[in-house]
C-alpha cells in the first residue's frame, strides 16, 4: 500500500479497478485503494523520494483518535470482509496487526470510554453495511462521473 501524499498510479489500472471508494474517506481509503490496484501487479518503491506533508502536528498510529476511531473500525471491517485488495493470508496478517494496534491505542488513550463507544459503533456499522458505490456518493454532491470510468 502507499500514501496519497506521495503515490503515483497507473491511470489504466484505475480505469480497470476503480477510483478510491469515497465512503472509506478519513481512514483506510488509501490502503484499500492501493492494495486493490496492486493485487497481482508490481509496485515500485522510490526510497529516495521526499514528500512534505504539511499538517499542524504529526499523528502516528498510536495517536489517540477519539471519536474518529469509529471510521478505523468500520472501514477495517469493510476492508477485511469486502475488498479484493488483500489475499486470504494477508487478511490474517493485517487482522493480527490491526488488533495489536487497537490494543496499543486503547492502552495509550486518556479516554477509553470514547474509544469503546467508537469500537462498538464501528463494529455494528462495519458488519451491517457496505460502502456505497463511489458514483453514488459523487452524484449526491453534484459530481458527474464520466462514462467508462469505474468509480
Amino acid at each position: 500500500s502507499a500514501s496519497f501524499v506521495s503515490v503515483l498510479v497507473d491511470a489504466g489500472a484505475v480505469r480497470e479497478r476503480g477510483l478510491p471508494i469515497a465512503d472509506y474517506f478519513l481512514w483506510n481509503e488509501i490502503f484499500e485503494f492501493t492494495t486493490r490496484l496492486l493485487r497481482g501487479r508490481r509496485g515500485l518503491l522510490c526510497p529516495d523520494s521526499v514528500a512534505v506533508h504539511k499538517t499542524r502536528g504529526f499523528g502516528g498510529t498510536e495517536t489517540d483518535p477519539g471519536d474518529r476511531f469509529f471510521y478505523e473500525v468500520r472501514n477495517k471491517i469493510w476492508l477485511f470482509t469486502s475488498s479484493p485488495g488483500l489475499a486470504p493470508g494477508e487478511r490474517v496478517l493485517y487482522l493480527g496487526s490491526t488488533l495489536r494496534r487497537w490494543f496499543r491505542t486503547f492502552a495509550a488513550s486518556s479516554d477509553r470510554a470514547v474509544l469503546r463507544r467508537a469500537l462498538l459503533r464501528g463494529t455494528r456499522e462495519g458488519l451491517r453495511t457496505r460502502p456505497r458505490p463511489t458514483e453514488t456518493v459523487l452524484r449526491e454532491v453534484g459530481v458527474k462521473v464520466p462514462p467508462g470510468t469505474r468509480a
